[in-house]
């Protein structure tokens, strides 16, 4: 791909996150090194943290970063603030029980609108509520 066509322009040089690594501690590093030539890739939280802390490590600007990653300056702002921690995602320990649907591999689809479905999602979050006022 060019990325001028002007006499004299160049094509930006390529960013490598590492020489030998390609996946280390849940983090897939050639996502990172696609996010990071600002192509389309999907990642996880922690991995857009690592593609930014490798960026700002290299001086570029928070600007810069946020237009190659797709999120805002104050995002990449806040994760150099925690020392480039990615933050803490909840995680639910048990799957929703909607009473038995069948569609869905966790017998549930997203979206859903149907009765069961909707009976049990709203059991679900009636339930989580109550355990985290509980906390």
């Amino acid at each position: 791909m060019i990325a001028a066509s002007r006499p004299g322009a160049t094509t930006p040089a390529r960013l490598y996150p590492s020489t030998t690594i390609t996946y280390s501690r849940g983090i897939d590093y050639i996502a990172v090194e696609h996010a990071m030539n600002g192509e389309d890739a999907t990642l996880t939280t922690a991995e857009r943290v690592e593609a930014a802390r490798q960026l700002y490590d290299r001086g570029i600007e928070h600007a810069e970063i946020s237009r190659r990653l797709k999120r805002d300056r104050a995002t990449i702002t806040s994760w150099q603030n925690s020392n480039w921690t990615p933050p803490a995602q909840l995680v639910d320990q048990e799957p929703i029980d909607i009473g038995g649907a069948v569609h869905g591999r966790s017998g549930y689809t997203k979206g859903c609108r149907c009765g069961t479905c909707r009976a049990g999602a709203t059991a679900y979050n009636r339930a989580w509520r109550a355990a985290r006022a509980a906390t």
